[in-house]
């Protein structure tokens, strides 16, 4: 995922690019913003840009190894945390590796995702999606491990607002003394929903709604719509990238 490939959000690019090149990235970010802005896909391509072997000045170089692991989301050191359910599929303590094969294929499909749609492709039905403390003892097991190519080892936790008690006081310490070289970047669209010992301990960068005419132009480009259905799409949408896809459909 390079940046070029998220809509709008220009200085929130340059701002996550210039952190990395004046070496001042901060081990836990909180990347917020609400459903449908490209949160997501702005932390992958941070991450990418991070252990990208080329960089450029304003996106990461997309050909070199690292870039092709990440754009396939297979990169050894990349790490994503998000809310499952037991499913047919997953009956017992279910964990994001569990489902990791469905997350790259959504993600791939399209990485602007809901919350709604992911429980959908992994089909637990009404079951509340969380992140237990089942998976926070994953996490501290993956971290212990060292780098395998990149500098940094990254962990992407999306949807923070879904951990409970229990599995984010096993987090803690983890990410206020992280091990060396480490980021977490968790994606969240509601700071009131996160439980206030881990929001504490996390640098803000904040993800506004995507300005309706560049959602416009993007839509045009897309999916070839005329300027008057593209407006109108944008228009309803509010910034909402998930909500334009729906009512294209």
């Amino acid at each position: 995922m390079q940046f070029k490939a998220i809509i709008g959000h220009d200085n929130v690019k340059k701002r996550l690019i210039n952190s990395v090149n004046n070496g001042r990235i901060s081990h836990a970010q909180l990347f917020l913003g609400p459903e449908g802005c490209g949160n997501l896909p702005m932390a992958i391509a941070y991450a990418q840009y991070i252990s990208c072997q080329n960089k450029g000045v304003d996106d990461s170089c997309g050909d070199c190894e690292s870039c092709v692991k990440f754009q396939k989301l297979i990169h050894p050191d990349l790490h994503f945390v998000f809310p499952v359910a037991s499913s047919a599929e997953v009956k017992v303590k279910p964990t994001s590796t569990q489902y990791i094969s469905q997350w790259r294929e959504a993600i791939l499909e399209t990485p602007y995702l809901s919350l709604a749609n992911w429980q959908n492709r992994i089909e637990t039905g009404n079951k509340q999606l969380l992140i237990s403390k089942n998976e926070s003892e994953s996490i501290l097991k993956v971290l212990s491990l060292k780098t395998y190519e990149s500098e940094y080892k990254t962990m992407i936790i999306w949807y923070p607002e879904r951990f409970n008690i229990t599995s984010a006081n096993k987090l803690l310490k983890i990410i206020e003394e992280p091990p060396s070289k480490t980021l977490f970047i968790l994606v969240a669209q509601d700071a009131e929903q996160i439980i206030s010992t881990i929001l504490s301990r996390t640098q803000l960068v904040k993800i506004g709604r995507i300005e309706e005419d560049l959602l416009q132009t993007t839509l045009e480009k897309k999916y070839g719509l005329e300027s008057s259905v593209s407006h109108k799409i944008a228009h309803q949408s509010d910034g909402n990238y998930i909500t334009a896809q729906k009512l294209i459909e």
